[in-house]
């Protein structure tokens, strides 16, 4: 099928194979000026076969695009799997070794190991699609949180927890009044 460039006063025709290649062009993602300079086809016709109802060149390079993005997202999703569990391993034997140590570990590596199991436990929360954060639904009064915030951070945790239920006790009171 011959087509016809409209713009120009007489009759232009171009043959399947010139379109195939300006088609090719296209899913390239050349430029409807690169793809005319190069082929010598008109703009105009470029335009309609691009956006031509039913089987557009454009609706062929989107349906191209999203499956290369997928692709590309499956690769990264493997290299991410792969790479996650590398990561696991490591800090597995990091843990094993920092616990086989006869000196206990330092305030930075007891944080650091701390912080790690933080990290695992949202990622299982993730995938098991359980909130990330844990919160209280328990409404503070600002009495409260000055009495919290008086608690001695050098007692002893038996004098800690008490206070801590002691002031817990009392905000349970102070809602029900």
């Amino acid at each position: 099928m011959d087509l016809v460039d409209k713009n120009k006063k007489h009759a232009i025709r171009y043959s399947e194979e010139e379109l195939a290649k300006a088609k090719q062009l296209y899913l390239e993602y050349l430029t409807v000026t690169e793809i005319a300079l190069q082929t010598g086809i008109g703009r105009n016709t470029l335009s309609y076969h691009i956006n031509k109802t039913g089987s557009s060149w454009q609706i062929e390079r989107e349906l191209q695009k999203a499956e290369l993005l997928g692709k590309v997202s499956s690769a990264k999703k493997a290299d991410f799997a792969n790479m996650a569990i590398s990561s696991i391993e490591i800090i597995k034997r990091a843990l094993a070794d920092l616990a086989k140590r006869d000196q206990a570990p330092t305030v930075a590596e007891a944080k650091r190991a701390t912080e790690i199991l933080e990290s695992l436990d949202r990622i299982t929360r993730l995938d098991d699609g359980a909130p990330t954060e844990i919160t209280a639904e328990k409404p503070f009064v600002v009495a409260n949180i000055r009495k919290r915030m008086l608690i001695d951070p050098f007692a002893k945790d038996a004098e800690v927890v008490e206070t801590v239920e002691e002031i817990e006790n009392e905000s349970e009171e102070d809602v029900e009044e």
